[in-house]
Formats: structure tokens, sequence, C-alpha cells
């Protein structure tokens, strides 16, 4: 169903309609929840090579990221907890859970999310797609003893190839099931032949071949690949400094200005690391960075979830150049099929990226307190989802745009021509 024209609530009511229960209690499931670090150990090998089975590729689900997140995103107050599901000795299923400490119910009525923010954009978690919806009854149950007042679950940005969406579908664990908003995040198939793909692209080939001219009148340009063990190496400082030179050190939105962002991504690296799971992306010119990119592996997919340039260097279009390296080099690696941004930009389109759609998925306890609390917010959001947002003008969403580009938060010359992720 990827890259197919159909929504989310399609894809939950199909699966509803589809839905033929599994014989549960022949698969002897057992749950096993931790709250803390330490505990999270023994299940990390198991949990990444689930990671590398599911489909939807999400970063954000990997040990280290959600780790990384508990440790470094959560605000003071939060707690959080981690939920494992096996079959005998294969994890089938991991469910990473946080409740806020602010709000009028956060304490005696809970809601539960996955984790999400500006730096995890998917709170998708990992299901064994054969026995999903088994997997996820088994995770509900163990947090229903845990937390027995919680109202509902919310899952943030779902891909829907993710397991989740049938195993919600299927509906068996005493919860309505809701779909929220939704966004469009970016993806690009790179199992076909670069030259070919590059083929189809009109002017971009010409462009870069222009861009790169320019580049190597400034001095000898080299481009990088670092992967492997490579752990802090210096490159994160490297990044920061060249981040906080442009517009968002202008802003106050560079990771320098943010501690937390800070030690999140230096334990996010680090971990990821260990695993070779992680990666840079850079150019240089006599030595020194003028760009640089984020790069996550999760099974069979390139995850680029951050890029910064040197504004110096604007009219070489660095954010193409670094594409078109990124890009050529992903494809002509055989464990790579996939390129994902998990962001959407304007310049995606130049390069063909496909979409695919990310919907919010509520659980909401079948109560009546819960769904009392609970239903009215989310009814409210499928509103503005279905009926506001489409009739939006156009002009007014570039109005919007526009005030929030103002002032010093846009790169000095030449940023609409920039790749424009975050």
């Amino acid at each position: 169903m990827q890259g197919a024209n159909v929504d989310a609530a399609d894809v939950l009511e199909h699966f509803r309609e589809h839905a033929h229960p599994p014989p549960y209690r022949d698969l002897e499931l057992r749950a096993v929840t931790v709250q803390d670090f330490e505990g999270l150990l023994p299940h990390i090998a198991a949990w990444n090579d689930l990671a590398v089975r599911v489909p939807q590729a999400v970063a954000g689900a990997l040990p280290a990221w959600v780790s990384a997140f508990m440790c470094h995103r959560l605000r003071p107050g939060d707690r959080w907890l981690c939920t494992f599901a096996y079959r005998g000795d294969r994890l089938v299923g991991v469910l990473p859970l946080v409740w806020r400490s602010n709000g009028i119910f956060s304490q005696s009525l809970p809601v539960l999310e996955t984790p999400f923010d500006q730096h995890t954009p998917s709170g998708d978690i990992l299901l064994e797609p054969d026995i999903g919806a088994a997997a996820l009854d088994t995770l509900l149950m163990d947090v229903d003893r845990c937390i027995p007042n919680h109202i509902g679950i919310d899952f943030k940005a779902i891909r829907r190839s993710s397991a989740l969406w049938r195993a919600a579908g299927k509906n068996s664990s005493g919860y309505l099931v809701r779909t929220g908003l939704s966004t469009m995040y970016s993806y690009l198939d790179a199992r076909g032949s670069f030259d070919g793909y590059m083929a189809e692209l009109g002017s971009i080939r010409k462009n870069v071949r222009r861009y790169r001219r320019k580049l190597d009148q400034r001095g000898t340009a080299s481009f990088e690949v670092r992967r492997g063990d490579i752990g802090n190496d210096g490159l994160l400082a490297e990044y920061m400094a060249l981040e906080a030179a442009g517009w968002k050190g202008r802003s106050g939105s560079a990771m320098v200005h943010d501690q937390k962002t800070v030690e999140f991504y230096s334990e996010l690296i680090g971990g990821l690391s260990r695993h070779n799971q992680w990666e840079w992306h850079t150019i240089r010119v006599d030595g020194r960075l003028v760009a640089a990119q984020m790069g996550v592996v999760c099974g069979r997919t390139l995850i680029l979830p951050k890029y910064t340039f040197d504004e110096d260097f604007a009219e070489c279009r660095l954010g193409s150049l670094l594409t078109e390296e990124v890009y050529r080099d992903a494809f002509s690696r055989p464990g790579i099929d996939e390129i994902n941004h998990m962001s959407l930009s304007g310049p995606d389109q130049h390069w063909r990226m496909s979409q695919d759609e990310y919907a919010d998925l509520h659980l909401v306890r079948r109560e009546a307190l819960p769904i009392l609390i609970r239903t009215p917010g989310i009814v409210a959001k499928a509103v503005y989802q279905d009926v506001i947002r489409p009739r939006i003008p156009a002009a007014l969403k570039e109005l919007y745009r526009s005030f929030r580009r103002r002032g010093d938060r846009k790169p000095r010359r030449a940023a609409a021509n920039l790749q424009g992720q975050s």
C-alpha cells in the first residue's frame, strides 16, 4: 500500500474489514515492562533485530534513539516505561511510552504517548508483522497492569506501512480506535540505477554541474561519508558550530542554544554508532567543513534527519550538491532500498521524491469517563484535518509561512534552492 493515494483512516478501516483474529492463546506470548535504563540492556540486541524486520523503518523506534529520548527529551516530572512482548525467546513487540507531568488529569487519569517531538518526528512502534495484533494486545495488557488508571494512548505520526494499523484495526483490547492529524514525509526508492534516476530530473543535472563548478572555484572540494563505529568523533561539534554560524544561530534555534538537545544528539550518535547505524555526510573545501548531513541506517532505509551548511557558499547551492552525493552513494549500496527525509520540503519535488502519509492513532479506553475526556479533542482535530485545513486559502498559508520566515530566520542568500531540511 506504500505510495497509494489513501489516507490513514482508509487504511485502518481496511484492516478492520479484513480482520481475521489469530488464535492468540496458542501463541504463548509474555510481556516484560521496565522503567529504568539498566532494565533496557538485556533487550537491546533483539530490539535492533526486530527494527530490521518491520516494514516501516522508523529511526525513532531504534533502542539507541528511544533511550536517548527518555534520558534527554523529557520534562521534569515526566515518567516513562518500555514494554516488550516475547514469543519464546523471540522479541515480537516493543512499546515505549511517556506520561507527562503537566495537565489537569496527568496524575490521576494519565494519557500515555509514544516518544515524539521536533527531534523525533515519528512515534511509531515495533510489532512483528505476522502476529502484530497478538503482540499489541500483550503489550497493552501489561501497560494496563502497570498503569491501570490511564485513559488512553496516543501514537504519533505512524507510517501507513506499520503493522500497528492492522493490529489496531483488529481492536480486541478494550479500546476505541481513532485516527488523528496526519502529515506527509518524502522518501525515494533507491533500488534502481542512479544514472537512470538523474536522467529523469531534467535541469537538475545541469544545475548541479554548474554549482559544482562554482564550488571548485572556491578551492579543493571533497565529499566524505563516515560510517561504522565512529562514536562522537568531533564532527558533532563541527556540525553545531556550522549551524550556529547561520540562520539558526541568528534566530536562536541552533542546537548549541539548548544543552539538552546537545546531550540528546551526543548520546544518540554514540548509541547508534555502536551498532553501525549512524553516519555523517560532509562537504569540505580546503579542509573547511561547509555542509554536513546526519544519517541513520534503519534496516534497508537511510534516514536523513538534519542538515546544515555554510551560508558563505550559498551561491554554490551546497544543499543540491550534498543531496546528489548522498543519493549517489545510497543508490550504490546493496543494503539500502530507500532514502527517507522524515520531513517534507519544496526541493523534494525537484528531486522527484514520493510522499507517504504518517498519521496519529489514538486508543481511548472503553469506559465512560475516558471517552468523555478524550473524544472531544480527538474529534476536534479530525474536523480540522478533514474539513478546515483543506479549505484554508493558499494565500493565507503563504502569508503564515512568510511570517514564520521573518527577519533572520532564513539563510542570507539563495535559501529557496537549498535542500530545506530542518
